[in-house]
């Protein structure tokens, strides 16, 4: 199965999820990052650490790599880049068992108004493993992406309640327990 790991907004924890897989013996790719011009040094950017990671070239990992860190459809239209459908599925379609960090949430546009939800549901197979930053405002973004999967049919396979690496005050144990009681028993609840 060929999982997308999707987020609630950017900076929820994608990649320290996707580095926690690659810990499992897992195989992760990052098709499209944004922010390249922003790395002072590339080798800290999540597709040089997912390659790193896994020992292997850059190239397995990532296909664009656009200078601003903006949404793909946009950043790729600055760099005069455009994205390539077909190249990027065929990208993603090379191995049975993958994840797949998306840049951000199931929404954001890839090219006019192809999202990444568009690619999720043209690809044969798939998943999807939500990431959710723990803080005010992540129920409502988590119970609307839930929503979105559900209407598209999708399987959503789990949740990662990232917890930012700060002690959990009881709003963000509420939160916790809120997303847990609207979750399927087909999906599983992870907190990091």
């Amino acid at each position: 199965m060929r999982v997308f790991i999707v987020g609630t907004d950017t900076d929820v924890g994608k990649t320290y999820y996707g580095q926690k897989l690659i810990g499992e013996g897992k195989k992760v790719i990052k098709p499209i990052e944004t922010g390249r011009g922003s790395f002072v040094d590339l080798g800290k950017s999540d597709s040089y650490t997912y390659a790193k990671g896994q020992s292997i070239d850059l190239k397995s990992v990532n296909r664009y790599f656009f200078t601003e860190a903006f949404s793909p459809h946009f950043a790729s239209e600055l760099d005069g880049d455009p994205i390539d459908l077909q190249a990027l599925k065929a990208f993603i379609s090379k191995e049975d068992s993958l994840y797949i960090e998306l840049a951000g949430g199931l929404m954001v546009p890839i090219q006019g108004q192809y999202t990444q939800l568009d690619l999720i549901k043209e690809t044969e197979n798939a998943g999807v493993v939500l990431v959710v930053a723990n803080k005010l405002g992540c129920i409502n973004h988590t119970l609307m992406t839930m929503k979105i999967l559900e209407n598209e049919g999708l399987v959503l396979r789990e949740v990662v309640i990232n917890n930012l690496g700060r002690a959990v005050p009881p709003c963000m144990s509420n939160n916790i327990e809120t997303i847990k009681g609207w979750l399927g028993k087909e999906t599983a609840l992870r907190i990091i």
